[in-house]
């Protein structure tokens, strides 16, 4: 009964979801063993249950059943500076910067934004649990409750780009039966189901300059510019699969293979927009209405498919070498569109890329109960350019370096610890938001858009643990 009691405390650990950011926002930080050899190889290795998420064939090399918990804390810096913002109306009949409100008042000039720097980077925790179980010298299942997708950014009120976005938070929570097969004793085959529940909030700030303006010429008096806000909240069920193969050679050497298919949960919540309580007073008295509002919206998040080869490969008896190359299919994410209940199609167009990453690792198995690993990884960023580099979700090539070890005590307990700093590419922004931020309003037959610009200064750094159990 005790046995049955702490592993139900460690599955209800692990439904909380992740809030940083890592790989676009895909969280390939799944269990802690890995983290030590920058995830290189992880596909190919056989002795952990994570496999669950790496790749479900490689289940087949445990012996006995085992469950593990596991924290990845990552902290994200990214430090905004500022180069210039600015917003303009563009007029829907004729498609040209200037427009003319409907008390005369030329409104289409090009303005400055203003706002500074912020930092909107957050730390962390990645979480997971993952139990197999072996059927008979031929079949392994195994469960996993992990987080394979989240992010998180927060800027301050004031900044540069707080028309485009000011809180972003995605987590994803995926449950993921599976179970593995001995085709012969070289092959083993994986197939595993993935439920993945996706929760999202982004809000950014509206503007108001141009209301002011025509309050002040109706009325004959100073108005201030004071910030809305708008913000968009969803939650949803997607649905996919895992597929792996692992090939056992005669020196121990393992050649693997694993597919994650792309998910696209369908997400349903509100779209709430909060209008100064001045502006609705001042619309009122002009005959108009400007109020806030909730109406019901609905999107669909397109989650990108994973392609990974990796090899764990004894170099003696003392060493050992893993390697992997992977491909994400981000081109999918094209954009995040949310339909909402009478009012336009808000949109952030992204444009990202299919993306590759390469990983090198090493393992110094110093003494039967200790090893030493090492690693270095290159991520690709799926974002193409600075035009398409959106202020919310910042991104930018990276480097990995990594360090950490493995230490068995006992017969059935080993733990896990690793260490990463990942140098992220400087970012350079200048995005323009295609959202259309006028259509709930009567003012204008015209379209807001706005442009900031600025640099990204990224880093990260990971810190990871991991308690594993097999009896």
């Amino acid at each position: 009964m005790l046995h049955d009691n702490r592993l139900a405390t460690l599955l209800a650990l692990a439904l909380f979801p992740a809030t940083a950011q890592a790989g676009g926002f895909a969280l390939d930080e799944q269990g802690a063993a890995g983290m030590g050899n920058a995830w290189a190889g992880a596909a190919a290795a056989t002795s952990d249950s994570s496999a669950v998420f790496h790749n479900p064939a490689a289940l087949m090399g445990l012996k006995q059943s085992q469950w593990l918990i596991s924290g990845n804390y990552m902290d994200l810096s990214a430090k905004f500076r500022a180069t210039g913002s600015d917003t303009w109306l563009i007029d829907r009949a004729t498609g040209q910067v200037g427009t003319t409100s409907v008390v005369g008042t030329p409104t289409g000039e090009v303005r400055a934004v203003g706002g500074g720097d912020s930092d909107g980077g957050r730390g962390g925790l990645v979480p997971a649990f993952f139990y197999a179980v072996p059927i008979n010298e031929q079949a392994t299942a195994g469960l996993g409750v992990y987080a394979p997708f989240g992010s998180e950014t927060r800027f301050d009120a004031t900044w540069a780009g707080r028309y485009s976005g000011m809180d972003t938070e995605i987590t994803a929570l995926n449950i993921s039966p599976t179970l593995a097969w001995r085709i012969n004793p070289q092959l083993s085959i994986g197939f595993g189901l993935n439920a993945i529940r996706i929760d999202a909030e982004a809000s950014k700030a509206l503007d108001f300059r141009y209301e002011a303006t025509i309050a002040e010429a109706a009325l004959g008096q100073s108005v201030p510019v004071i910030d809305g806000k708008a913000t968009l909240k969803g939650k949803g069920w997607g649905y996919g699969f895992n597929l792996g193969l692992l090939y056992e050679m005669a020196n121990h050497a393992k050649l693997a293979a694993s597919f994650r298919s792309s998910v696209t949960p369908k997400a349903k919540g509100d779209y709430r927009v909060e209008i100064p309580a001045l502006y609705s007073q001042l619309a009122t008295g002009l005959g108009m209405s400007l109020e806030s509002e909730v109406q019901a919206a609905h999107a669909k998040v397109k989650l990108p498919w994973r392609l990974q080869l990796a090899t764990d490969w004894p170099v003696n008896e003392d060493w050992s070498i893993q390697a992997d190359i992977t491909r994400t299919g981000w081109k999918r994410f094209n954009e995040l569109r949310a339909q909402i209940n009478n009012t336009p199609d808000q949109v952030q167009v992204q444009n990202w890329r299919d993306t590759t990453r390469v990983g090198l690792g090493g393992t110094w198995h110093y003494a039967d109960a200790l090893d030493w690993k090492f690693g270095i990884a290159w991520d690709q960023t799926p974002v193409r350019s600075a035009q398409w580099r959106h202020p919310s979700t910042p991104d930018a090539d990276r480097l990995w370096l990594s360090t950490g070890f493995a230490w068995k005590y006992g017969k059935a307990n080993q733990l896990d610890f690793g260490l990463a700093y990942t140098h992220l590419s400087n970012a350079q922004v200048d995005y323009t938001d295609t959202a259309t931020n006028r259509a709930d309003y009567p003012f204008f037959a015209a379209d807001q858009k706005f442009r900031v610009q600025g640099n990204f200064k990224l880093k990260l750094w990971s810190m990871g643990a991991q308690y594993r159990h097999s009896w």
